[in-house]
């Protein structure tokens, strides 16, 4: 499956981009890094109860750079815990020199669904992915082998952007199997959209919003098919350099057929501000809430405040975050961690 999905973006690469043309021949490698010490008292996990745990959460492995001032590729390898390494994302984008002046992207990459899908873990404010992204997309985020085309809309000072995505499919969790084996590959196509906006509201302020969609088989076998919708609101304000204040929420309903010819509903939201002062420093809070993805009778919220401290500029973050998770028919659980994030190379964990 990776190999041909490496084979497919080079040889497309290849087509558009002609050799004479390429700029960079050392492409920009970095190295992210993201530690983490946790208490949590979950009933589902005793083991880890009242200790103090120490994770390697994840580390990356990024490689990009430009083909041609027309084009870049982009790699991210990941790893998590002790597993082997996997490939994320590879990808190329052309970004200039296509007709109507789309931008194109070709390749396996985190969807543009809202603001916070498309960005990996350890660049958000808080720790964990909301509640109602884990449920509908899973614990990686929504991720699939696809041909994007974007294009801007003549909105006058309103910046527009219209983008259409045809995938492979598939990518939208399934509940856990029985004694079923799924086929090895799904048979029909899925497809993605987003429309999205900004606004400057102020001299310091600007105000971004959008609607998402998303459908795609996700049991191959019984060839069910399910969708996801969104709409996404954002606000930041940033009178300068040192200072600014970015509120977010995101809205999504979730429907998955089922074997007997019909479908079910599922809702979740999540929002949170985060107040960054003195350049170095932020702090903000976060509530969530998810209904499941394939069981009526389950629902969660979670609730949480965090800190985080940049010590040396972009290169490394330090944050603290505690929440209470409270699904509707068990008892509560809370957790704190303490998570360290550093990066090597120009692909930095945060930006100032």
């Amino acid at each position: 499956m990776v190999s041909r999905i490496l084979y497919a973006c080079m040889l497309f690469v290849v087509w558009v981009t002609p050799a004479a043309a390429q700029t960079t021949l050392n492409p920009d490698i970095s190295l992210v890094g993201d530690i983490r010490a946790f208490e949590i008292n979950d009933p589902a996990f005793p083991e880890l109860h009242d200790r103090l745990n120490l994770d390697l959460s994840g580390l990356e492995l990024v490689v990009g750079g430009y083909l041609n001032p027309y084009a870049r590729a982009d790699i991210v390898f990941g790893w998590e815990g002790e597993d082997n390494a996997e490939i994320e994302e590879a990808y190329a984008t052309f970004l200039r020199g296509l007709p109507l002046d789309a931008n194109v992207r070709v390749g396996q990459y985190l969807l543009e669904f809202g603001h916070l899908n498309p960005n990996h873990p350890h660049v958000y404010s808080f720790i964990h992915r909301p509640l109602p992204h884990e449920e509908f997309f899973g614990e990686e985020g929504l991720r699939d082998l696809a041909v994007r085309a974007a294009f801007l809309l003549p909105t006058g000072s309103m910046f527009t952007e219209l983008q259409f995505a045809v995938l492979q499919g598939g990518t939208l969790p399934a509940p856990e199997p029985d004694s079923l084996t799924p086929e090895p590959e799904p048979e029909k196509l899925g497809y993605f959209g987003r429309l999205g906006a900004s606004v400057a509201t102020s001299d310091y302020g600007e105000l971004a919003f959008g609607v998402s969609g998303v459908t795609s088989r996700y049991d191959p076998l019984q060839k069910l098919s399910a969708w996801v919708a969104g709409a996404d609101v954002k606000y930041k304000w940033k009178p300068g350099r040192n200072t600014s204040l970015q509120i977010e929420s995101e809205l999504l309903l979730n429907r998955h057929e089922d074997s007997s010819g019909g479908s079910w509903d599922s809702w979740g939201a999540y929002g949170y501000l985060d107040y960054r002062f003195r350049q170095r420093f932020n702090v903000g809070a976060i509530a969530e809430w998810t209904e499941g993805a394939f069981d009526s009778g389950f629902s969660a919220t979670r609730t949480g405040l965090f800190l985080g401290f940049a010590p040396v500029e972009e290169t490394s973050v330090l944050r603290l975050a505690g929440d209470w998770t409270k699904p509707e028919t068990e008892d509560g659980y809370w957790s704190l961690t303490l998570q360290l994030v550093f990066g090597l190379g120009p692909h930095q964990p945060h930006t100032f």
